[in-house]
């Protein structure tokens, strides 16, 4: 494979979807180990019911950063399409205006972070039967946390170029730097220090930036690698009226769908509350492992991702379409494998991994009650995400947004 582009041959084998997706694998993987982290560290801590704040706090933020998680989609089919077909101009396109996006997006919620925190808290409120201090703790993550949205969404342009281009070692890279750097922080800040969940939205405001650096370095090494950062860049192609309207068009589409994920995932966050605190927390202790589990699984699909962006930006008709077959079978065989792995691992281990994040007795008690869900949930996800593999690669999202 090319360093620059996701083109392998006219034949796509099980080693070629393999060496995209196991990077991608563990890059997707250890986001949700940055909320793991949060939830050991507090576990360890003085205060451990601060998870329950965390939970609070970073529901507004997974809802907010899902939802506009459009931009890594959107960034990536267009990419591997214009790399498939050789549009090295529109390829840098595409990653600019996802960035600029990101950015600007980011900009917005800092500048507006007073009213939508009033209006966040005030809707997680209704029905709960948090306490007093857990929300007050939660306002303190969220105050603190915000700042890094600038970063957080540009990085989302810079993580779909990235995989569109083949580098999803890059990729793999930056996301462990960021994971490494925040278990650190959460180390210092909440264990050693105390700071509660102030000292685990420091450290992850802190991962964010750096994670945002590290994107912006191994995006200028490919740009180099091909010439990229030798050439004019042309505003023309940037703001050209046909491709700036299939964005807008993906984007759109992109957003409508997952808003409607992400609403379902703050709703399930704020039906906990309404169980108290000690549910509330195991709660979100068994959606660390879901959530590992699925974005582990992610790896394949954006292995699809880039293979078929590839396949169907190919020039050659005929070679498009045996890589599309190939991308789609194969990457399906991989991630069924996959999702045995992960139900057999939390089946076997489920309970074990569920004491380390949690040294209460009973926030373990009320999580274990529950863990059959998560064993089963591997082989329930798994279909769904090879399909918005395929789809974000084909850039078919009116069909994703009905679905």
């Amino acid at each position: 494979m090319s360093s620059t582009s996701p083109g392998i041959g006219s034949v796509i084998l099980f080693k070629d979807v393999l060496r995209l997706a196991w990077p991608a694998s563990i890059a997707a993987s250890v986001t949700p180990l940055l909320g793991a982290i949060d939830v050991w560290a507090l576990g360890q801590s003085t205060r451990p019911l601060d998870i329950a704040a965390i939970g609070l706090g970073s529901v507004i933020f997974s809802l907010a950063y899902w939802t506009f998680g459009f931009i890594r989609m959107s960034v990536a089919g267009l990419t591997a399409q214009a790399a498939g077909a050789g549009d090295e101009r529109e390829a840098r396109a595409a990653l600019m205006r996802g960035a600029l996006l990101g950015g600007a997006i980011g900009l917005v919620l800092v500048v507006f972070q007073t009213a939508l925190g009033a209006l966040s808290f005030k809707a997680l409120a209704i029905g709960s039967d948090a306490t007093p201090e857990t929300f007050a703790a939660a306002r303190l993550y969220y105050d603190i946390r915000i700042w890094g949205a600038p970063f957080a969404l540009a990085s989302y342009a810079a993580f779909g170029w990235l995989t569109a281009r083949g580098r999803t070692d890059y990729l793999m890279i930056a996301s462990v730097f960021m994971t490494a750097l925040n278990a650190v922080l959460d180390y210092w800040f909440v264990v050693h220090m105390n700071w509660g969940a102030g000292g685990v939205a420091a450290g992850t405001l802190i991962a964010e930036i750096a994670g945002f650096i590290a994107c912006a370095v191994f995006v200028a090494l490919i740009l180099r690698s091909n010439g990229g950062l030798d050439t004019h860049w042309s505003f023309a192609a940037l703001l050209d009226r046909a491709k700036l309207a299939r964005t807008i068009s993906v984007n759109r589409d992109i957003f409508i769908r997952t808003v409607l994920l992400a609403f379902s995932f703050a709703w399930f966050v704020q039906r906990g509350g309404a169980f108290g605190d000690v549910t509330l927390t195991a709660n979100q202790t068994l959606l660390q492992l879901f959530l590992f589990t699925g974005l582990a699984l992610d790896g394949t699909a954006i292995a699809a991702e880039t293979l078929v962006g590839g396949a169907i930006g190919d020039p050659d008709a005929v070679r498009g379409r045996a890589r599309y077959n190939d991308a789609v079978k194969k990457t399906f065989v991989i991630a069924m494998l996959a999702a045995l792995f992960f139900a057999a691992l939390y089946g076997m281990f489920g309970e074990g991994l569920i004491a380390f994040l949690a040294k209460d007795e009973a926030i373990r008690e009320a999580s274990a009650r529950y863990l059959p869900w998560v064993i089963a949930s591997p082989l329930i996800v798994v279909i769904g995400f090879q399909l918005d593999g395929i789809f974000i690669g084909a850039t078919r999202a009116q069909e994703m947004r009905d679905s």
